[in-house]
């Protein structure tokens, strides 16, 4: 019996042993996947007059391509929209996040900037197939101030509309507080304070957002 027992107890402790030689299983943890990194939408060049090392895009009488390393080689009436390749950046970064460039060329800001825009690709390639050119827009200038609360309000709705402006603060620039009295007086229009909208030669004073739309689009 009392070999038994000294066996019954060894037999146990190796047991014993062997468990605590076995690492307990665990569930191996499922590594997730990263989601891809959502492209990066990325920033408007500076357009400017002294800039050499733009590529301008525009359409011609038939809807063709055409293609000018300077403003003044675009005729005027062709200036509402054009695309804007910057040289100046890499080819991985001018086609980030697939994004063109467009610009209005007709007028610049107070310090010599034009205004631009961001389109998708894919946008412009659905507008091309279905032989829609990018809608015509009027000129804007937003005669502003920095205080001005409703000149901010109607800054953010024309960028959310994707529309090119001109924006001009009359207190920090004396030039553009004339030229924007001399059109008060032309359109017989008692200035009341900003923001003041010129949309193509009509002014509004304040801002109101289906007005502006219908300002803007003529609907």
């Amino acid at each position: 019996m009392r070999t038994r027992s000294i066996l019954l107890t060894c037999l146990s402790l190796s047991l014993v042993g062997l468990c605590a030689c076995q690492p307990s299983e665990k569930p191996s943890a499922k590594v997730k996947a990263s989601a891809p990194e959502r492209a990066q939408r990325p920033t408007l060049s500076e357009v400017t007059d002294a800039r050499t090392d733009l590529l301008f895009i525009y359409q011609g009488e038939k809807g063709e391509e055409l293609r000018a390393v300077s403003i003044p080689e675009i005729p005027e009436d062709k200036r509402a929209q054009v695309q804007v390749i910057d040289l100046s950046r890499s080819p991985a970064e001018r086609s980030a996040g697939g994004y063109l460039q467009f610009f209005d060329l007709r007028q610049a800001d107070s310090e010599g900037r034009y205004m631009g825009r961001l389109i998708s690709r894919a946008k412009r390639d659905q507008e091309l197939a279905s032989e829609q050119a990018l809608p015509a827009q009027p000129p804007i200038v937003l005669y502003t101030t920095s205080w001005c609360g409703v000149c901010k309000k109607a800054r953010r709705f024309m960028e959310s509309q994707g529309w090119a402006f001109v924006e001009k603060d009359i207190e920090k620039d004396t030039a553009a507080k004339r030229e924007l009295e001399q059109k008060a007086r032309r359109a017989q229009l008692s200035l009341g304070g900003v923001p003041v909208i010129d949309v193509g030669g009509r002014l509004m004073s304040g801002f109101d957002q289906a007005s502006l739309v219908k300002l803007v689009t003529g609907s």
